[in-house]
């Protein structure tokens, strides 16, 4: 028996070396909140390459050929799509074959931008909407090495749950918010899909594009816009200058408050962080 017992344990150790000695997989992402999503999801069978930079700006980033070397045998390239990464058809001829490129963004529901013909491509900016993109990084992952799907599927819940969670948060404390206060108005239009979800009505100063400065008789009528909808503050951008917001502001009397909206932002790290932050600072300004 004892020696039965010894070699059962033989047997294991060996079968935790093999399982042990197997390489995990490799996935280069174009922005953080997808490799944190990778990493939480893949776990220890991943190794993640973050391509984008530290305080980089999503709007000017794009690859270099040192990133591209950077993701040279990744099995994945995770990427937002719905045109937030404009260099993303040159990129797929400079990467292998090999290499799947999935665009997470895919799998959530275009949001119109009030007023125009674009679609938000901020989708992230709910955990509802994070929680869509997991199910598709959970199917690649479990394509890829299929004898990991427990590991991949139980993180993948407890990620799920984590956005649940987050979810039930934002509409507690949302709903203390009164319907006169609930025009949210921010610098570019990147908060449509978060209105829609929280039942908000999103007003962007400068369109799609934060670099827009938009005209005079634009800016008047954009003015009169924000008193007769009892606008209660401007919400900039954390990564980008206020200065004009500010002065809008200042000729309607209201202050202005810094929100993440491009899921970016060094003293927020990780998307609980950045979402709650998002969360309170909106609270604190609207509730009133």
């Amino acid at each position: 028996m004892l020696r039965m017992k010894n070699v059962l344990c033989m047997l294991l150790m060996i079968l935790g070396m093999v399982t042990a000695g197997e390489p995990p997989l490799k996935i280069a992402s174009l922005h953080p909140l997808l490799s944190e999503m990778a990493e939480r999801i893949g776990g220890e069978h991943v190794e993640v390459v973050n391509l984008f930079p530290a305080n980089g700006d999503l709007h000017s980033f794009a690859p270099t050929g040192g990133d591209v070397a950077k993701a040279a045998g990744a099995q994945l390239l995770l990427a937002c799509g719905k045109g937030v990464e404009p260099y993303l058809a040159d990129l797929y001829d400079a990467i292998p074959a090999t290499t799947g490129v999935l665009e997470l963004g895919t799998m959530v529901a275009d949001v119109r931008v009030p007023g125009t013909k674009f679609a938000d491509p901020h989708w992230w900016n709910t955990p509802d909407n994070m929680k869509r993109a997991s199910r598709m990084l959970l199917s690649a992952l479990v394509q890829l090495a299929p004898e990991r799907e427990k590991d991949f599927s139980a993180n993948r819940a407890a990620y799920a749950a984590e956005m649940d969670e987050l979810n039930r948060t934002a509409r507690m404390k949302l709903s203390r918010i009164p319907h006169a206060n609930r025009a949210l108005v921010t610098g570019h239009a990147a908060m449509c899909h978060f209105c829609k979800a929280y039942n908000f009505t999103p007003i962007a100063i400068q369109g799609i594009a934060r670099e827009s400065e938009g005209d005079p008789a634009s800016l008047a009528k954009l003015l009169a816009d924000l008193r007769s909808r009892n606008a209660r503050c401007i919400f900039t951008e954390v990564n980008a200058s206020p200065r004009m917001l500010q002065v809008i502001a200042e000729q309607l009397g209201i202050p202005t408050a810094p929100l993440v909206m491009d899921g970016i932002y060094s003293a927020a790290p990780g998307y609980k962080a950045m979402f709650l932050y998002n969360i309170n600072t909106i609270c604190e300004h609207l509730g009133k």
